[in-house]
């Protein structure tokens, strides 16, 4: 009983430490790695269709990541669905450190603060939620 004791806690001190940390096991072989002084990854490419964040990311394109393990950008694979927004697939998309979604290539058509945003332009917003710009219609 002891040993499976200290045995669950080994387990749960190791599952807990750094549980955002990434490392390059998610990067394509052979592509630019590139890491933070703390050794923590930055950005590379990659090598299979990941999720990170909640966001599936589409294999061979570039991730960022903030230094604490959080997506910063990625290339969606699938379609993204964030508040009343929908991000397209197989477009940049990038977050706040927050998590929070600053920008991604709009889906569908949708109207935000009074606005109307057109469907496959970009839309940015600042970390409060509200519009930062957008492609209305002609």
């Amino acid at each position: 009983m002891k040993q499976m004791l200290l045995i669950l806690m080994f387990l749960l001190s190791v599952g807990t430490e750094r549980a955002l940390a990434l490392d390059a096991t998610i990067c394509n072989p052979g592509s630019d790695i590139i890491y933070y002084p703390n050794g923590d990854l930055k950005s590379c490419n990659l090598k299979d269709i990941t999720i990170l964040s909640g966001v599936t990311c589409n294999m061979l394109s570039t991730a960022e990541f903030y230094e604490l393990g959080m997506l910063k950008s990625c290339i969606t694979k699938n379609f993204f669905y964030y508040e009343n927004l929908v991000c397209n697939e197989y477009g940049l998309i990038s977050f706040y450190q927050s998590g929070k979604l600053e920008s991604c290539v709009l889906a569908t058509r949708v109207e935000v603060d009074g606005k109307m945003c057109v469907e496959q332009q970009p839309i940015a917003l600042f970390e409060s939620g509200r519009l930062k710009s957008c492609a209305t219609p002609h």
